[in-house]
């Protein structure tokens, strides 16, 4: 199994209704392919954790990364995992307002930040977003 966390921002606005039509579609797609995962969603700004078989993770990202609603996609981790952290998700979702971050986390929004220290904190991501698990 594998586990991929990107990073990427909305090309035009996502209002409350386009979230949730985009939810809705990710569930559905997820449910189908066998993947589970997480979404955080702040101020333009997306953060995702995706888990399943890998050929389906993948194609998920590829699918992802040339979505025109998404600019900037960016693979900050990918694992090969034994279990799943999400498994009774097939995509739990939380909408930050603008500056929220749990304490003690880089802010993965922070669209100042340079590629290399996003890629560097990449696990820290992937804690970041199971953090949210606890939350329910």
């Amino acid at each position: 199994m594998l586990s991929l966390v990107y990073v990427s921002h909305a090309t035009r606005e996502f209002g409350p209704a386009d979230l949730d039509a985009l939810l809705a579609q990710s569930r559905r797609n997820n449910l189908r392919a066998g993947i589970t995962g997480m979404l955080i969603y702040r101020d333009g700004d997306f953060l995702q954790f995706l888990e399943g078989p890998e050929d389906a993770v993948r194609a998920t990202w590829w699918r992802i990364a040339r979505d025109p609603r998404h600019g900037g996609a960016m693979v900050l981790d990918e694992s090969k995992v034994e279990e799943r952290s999400f498994g009774n998700w097939s995509m739990g979702f939380r909408r930050l307002c603008d500056q929220a971050r749990p304490e003690g986390f880089v802010d993965f929004f922070d669209r100042r930040r340079g590629l290399a220290e996003l890629v560097a904190a990449g696990p820290e991501a992937m804690q970041y977003l199971r953090s949210f698990r606890e939350l329910g």
